[in-house]
């Protein structure tokens, strides 16, 4: 894996669609990190005895702080957001989004199909994996017009914001 990364470097004369592979397969590799975290405590919670509306919320939390400091420090070449309070807002609010999916998924599969919860959720989490990356690239990590008052300052500004 490490081969295939230090074969996609940052040079800006790379083509866009190898930095789009690079991103998506460190974002794998980041959110694999995140889902663990997040399904580590949601098994926990499971095991401790709280419904999995309630366990799937806490492993969300922890996976989005895991998922977003790996986003900005590790994954994506470019902010398009210089404010990070805002960028970490919609950051938080794609992933709430996930989340709605999460729970609505959840339920199909526990309550209607009758599936494990801890499967269940690995189902669940998949589809949402896709969702997430999909909509952090394009509002907040890709080449895209925002307001001029949340653009970066420079190009350069891609992980010092």
């Amino acid at each position: 894996m490490t081969a295939l990364l230090s074969t996609l470097d940052t040079s800006p004369a790379r083509p866009s669609a190898l930095r789009r592979i690079r991103e998506f397969v460190r974002y794998f590799i980041a959110s694999a990190g995140a889902l663990a975290v997040d399904a580590g405590l949601y098994h926990l919670g499971l095991q401790a005895g709280l419904a999995y509306p309630l366990a799937a919320f806490i492993g969300f939390c922890a996976g989005a702080a895991v998922a977003y400091i790996t986003s900005i420090a590790w994954v994506f070449e470019q902010r398009n957001i210089r404010r990070v309070a805002v960028e970490f807002g919609l950051f938080v609010a794609i992933g709430v989004c996930g989340l709605l999916l999460t729970e609505l998924l959840l339920w199909l599969q526990v309550e209607r199909l009758g599936w494990p919860p801890f499967w269940s959720k690995a189902g669940a989490a998949g589809v949402v994996f896709i969702f997430n990356f999909a909509v952090r690239k394009t509002v907040l990590f890709g080449a895209r017009r925002v307001p001029a008052e949340l653009t970066p300052a420079s190009a350069d500004n891609v992980r010092n914001s």
